[in-house]
């Protein structure tokens, strides 16, 4: 079994946490190989005991497991890339912030490795959507795949823009927003929730609509089938607007142009252990069920001067 680490070396105590596993491979150097990934950081040892050190596009190809030291977006970049090596299992380790995808925590890494090398482990499969620019100057066809989300952006235009939107052939809505989030359920805990969209359950089998501050009171979030073809069509009065997917901009594109959006036929698996759950997560990260009030403005408190 070959096992690649990617790390984001400008995260706290990555550099302990590597140590740690460094240790772990030398003693279970009969079960499996492991490689890592530091580009060459100054943040980070280059040269280890057990882990053998290798370009990113190598150990994409060589793994059969991608574990990444980071967070949601070392995870997102990371996921892209192993679109284009092929290769489908992934483990989040987090040592970012809110750890909504990233969320084997940095303490469980090696025993989730080990249920992972003895086939203790559940494969979290989730949708990735596809995006296809129909025409104009960028366009070369390019699919362009994410996890989370596709959105279209003004590109810092002060003015709003017109997105027109088919569904199957069939004409939805002509919005009037800063712009458009096309997202996976996965994503839905992402830009999408922070642009007012709901949180939808990872295996439910949709995708979502949200417009970016709409000019329009009527014009709300949207689920679709994730069958369906999306047309979306983009004009502005500025010379160019942004397409992005998992956050990285993947251009600028003319007045007028048109993108075909729908499911991939490829997935991505989580390796998960029997502790993990989605609405566990949610729960947890949420901190939903704690109450956050100053409970002395609610409960009444004797005053000893009262009468005074």
């Amino acid at each position: 079994m070959q096992i690649g680490i990617i790390v984001n070396p400008r995260k706290d105590n990555v550099s302990t946490l590597i140590t740690k596993i460094d240790r772990f491979a030398g003693r279970i150097v009969k079960k499996a190989k492991f490689y890592i990934c530091t580009y060459n950081s100054t943040y980070t040892a280059n040269s280890f005991e057990n882990l053998i050190v290798e370009s990113e596009k190598n150990l994409l190809k060589k793994s059969d497991l991608i574990i990444t030291l980071g967070g949601d977006g070392t995870l997102l970049r990371t996921v892209t890339k192993m679109h284009q090596a092929s290769n489908k299992k992934i483990m989040g380790v987090n040592l970012g912030g809110l750890g909504f995808l990233a969320d084997t925590p940095a303490e469980s890494v090696t025993s989730h490795i080990e249920n992972f090398l003895n086939s203790n482990y559940f494969l979290d499969e989730r949708t990735l959507i596809e995006c296809t620019p129909e025409n104009g100057i960028n366009s070369n066809k390019k699919k362009i795949i994410a996890l989370n989300d596709v959105v279209i952006d003004k590109a810092g235009f002060s003015r709003v823009i017109q997105i027109d939107i088919k569904i199957d052939g069939k004409s939805l809505n002509s919005y009037i927003a800063d712009g458009l989030i096309i997202s996976t359920p996965t994503g839905s805990t992402g830009y999408s929730l922070s642009a007012g969209g709901p949180i939808v359950s990872p295996h439910s089998k949709v995708i979502l609509l949200n417009p970016i501050c709409p000019h329009s009171l009527t014009n709300r979030p949207m689920v679709i089938p994730d069958e369906s073809e999306i047309q979306v069509r983009v004009w502005t009065e500025n010379d160019s607007f942004s397409l992005l997917s998992d956050g990285d901009t993947q251009g600028k594109f003319p007045s007028g142009t048109s993108f075909i959006l729908r499911k991939s036929a490829e997935t991505v698996g989580f390796v998960k252990v029997k502790s993990q759950d989605f609405f566990k997560t949610l729960n947890k990260k949420m901190r939903w069920g704690e109450d956050f009030r100053n409970k002395k403005r609610w409960t009444y408190q004797k005053n000893n001067n009262a009468d005074n």
